[in-house]
C-alpha cells in the first residue's frame, strides 16, 4: 500500500568529496513527464548566464561547481566586473544563482547524501557503498509509495560497480533497471546535480576557502532533503 506521495521519479545525480575523507551524492528528482519543463526552466537560467556583462558563459558551456567556486574558466581579459569585486566573485556566485534555479525548478526535489571514510577502507570503496546505500534507500522509498525510479549518473559507461548496486537490490525493484552513465558536460541537468553535490560537500566539510557557500545549499534550496548520513 502506497503511504506517501512520490511519484514515479527520474533522479540526475553527481558525487562530490575530497578523495580522502568524506564522499557525497547530490540529485535532483524530477517528476516522470516533467523533464521537459525542468529543462526549459535550467535553460532559462543558462540564457540569463549568458546575458550576463560581467560573465563569459555560453548557453552550452558546461558548469562544474567545483572550477566555478574557485574562478576558475574566466577570461584574463575583456570581460568586465562589478566595482569593489575580484574578476572570481561572479563566477562563484555562478553557484549560488544556480542553486536558486534549482530550487525554483518546476516538479523537482533535491537531495544529498554524505558517508565518511575509514582507515584503511580504499575512498573508492566508501564511494560506492554510499552509491548502494543510496539506491537502497530509494528503493525503499518508492516501494513505500507504490512508484517507481530511475537513474541518471555522472559516468563514461565503465562503472560497473554502479550496475552491480543495482542487482543486487533485494525483492521487488522500484529503482528500474541499470544506471544510465552519461558524462555531466553532455547533460545540463546532471550538471545542475553537480552544483547541489558540491555545495552538500561544503556544507559538510565546511572548507575555510569556501566559507562563502558553506551556507548556499540550505539558503537556495531551503526544502532540500539531507545531507542524509548513508
Amino acid at each position: 500500500m502506497a503511504i506517501t506521495r512520490l511519484p514515479s521519479s527520474i533522479y540526475l545525480a553527481d558525487d562530490s568529496g575530497d578523495a580522502r575523507r568524506l564522499a557525497v551524492i547530490g540529485w535532483i528528482r524530477i517528476e516522470l513527464g516533467r523533464v521537459s519543463d525542468a529543462s526549459a526552466h535550467w535553460l532559462r537560467f543558462r540564457s540569463a548566464l549568458a546575458a550576463d556583462p560581467y560573465l563569459d558563459i555560453p548557453t552550452d558551456s558546461p558548469l562544474h561547481a567545483v572550477d566555478l567556486a574557485a574562478g576558475r574558466g574566466r577570461p584574463v581579459r575583456g570581460v568586465p566586473r562589478p566595482p569593489g569585486t575580484s574578476a572570481k566573485d561572479p563566477y562563484r556566485h555562478v553557484v549560488r544563482r544556480a542553486l536558486e534555479a534549482i530550487g525554483s525548478m518546476p516538479a523537482t526535489g533535491v537531495g544529498s547524501a554524505h558517508r565518511a571514510g575509514a582507515p584503511g577502507v580504499p575512498f573508492g570503496d566508501v564511494k560506492l557503498g554510499l552509491y548502494e546505500a543510496w539506491v537502497r534507500h530509494l528503493n525503499d522509498l518508492h516501494a513505500a509509495a507504490g512508484s517507481r525510479a530511475f537513474i541518471v549518473f555522472d559516468g563514461n559507461g565503465t562503472e560497473s560497480g554502479l550496475r552491480r548496486a543495482h542487482r543486487r537490490l533485494v525483492g521487488r525493484r522500484h529503482v528500474i533497471g541499470d544506471p544510465v552513465l552519461v558524462p555531466a558536460p553532455r547533460n545540463p541537468l546532471l550538471q545542475a546535480a553537480d552544483q547541489v553535490a558540491y555545495a552538500a560537500f561544503q556544507q559538510l566539510a565546511l572548507q575555510p576557502r569556501r566559507e562563502f557557500m558553506h551556507t548556499w545549499l540550505a539558503e537556495g534550496v531551503p526544502h532540500a532533503a539531507g545531507p542524509l548520513a548513508l
